[in-house]
Parts: C-alpha cells; sequence; structure tokens
C-alpha cells in the first residue's frame, strides 16, 4: 500500500477523543463533522486488528465493543475505555 494510501487511515480511539472533545455525547451528524474537521473529510479508520471501516461502520464496531452507546440519532461515550493509542 502506498503513502498515499495509508496518510488518511486513523484508529478508532481517534474517535473516541474527538467524542471526548464533545462532551462525551453528540448527534451523529455533529460527531461525523467535528471527525471530518479534525482528521479530514477523507479519513478512514480501523481497529487495533488492521481491520478498516468507514464512519458509520466503525461506530457499529466501537458500540459492539462498548466502547460507545447508539441510541437513535445519539452517540455517547460507553462504559469500556478505548485503547491507549499507538
Amino acid at each position: 500500500m502506498s503513502d498515499a494510501a495509508t496518510t488518511n487511515v486513523f484508529y478508532g480511539h481517534e474517535v473516541l477523543e474527538v467524542l471526548a472533545s464533545l462532551g462525551g455525547r453528540a448527534d451523529r451528524r455533529s460527531l461525523e463533522a467535528a471527525v471530518a474537521t479534525r482528521l479530514g473529510p477523507d479519513a478512514v479508520f480501523c481497529n487495533c486488528s488492521g481491520e478498516r471501516f468507514a464512519f458509520d461502520e466503525l461506530l457499529g464496531f466501537l458500540a459492539s465493543r462498548n466502547k460507545l452507546a447508539l441510541a437513535g440519532d445519539t452517540v455517547s461515550l460507553g462504559p469500556v475505555p478505548g485503547c491507549s493509542g499507538h
């Protein structure tokens, strides 16, 4: 994979950090806009195992791990903390 293809890949915990900066709760659209502002509109996301996700797929993955909660259009931090980073 070329450097250009990997420069816009971010770990899921970076999305959790953006959500935390919004007070730990936001509507999905606001979170997506904040993530695009911070990480770029072409960001692709991955987990620690290297699986890649689009934004909505990442939210589902993080919710399945209890790292965030989805209730209708509201996204909030879950009871399980994200990893410490890479």
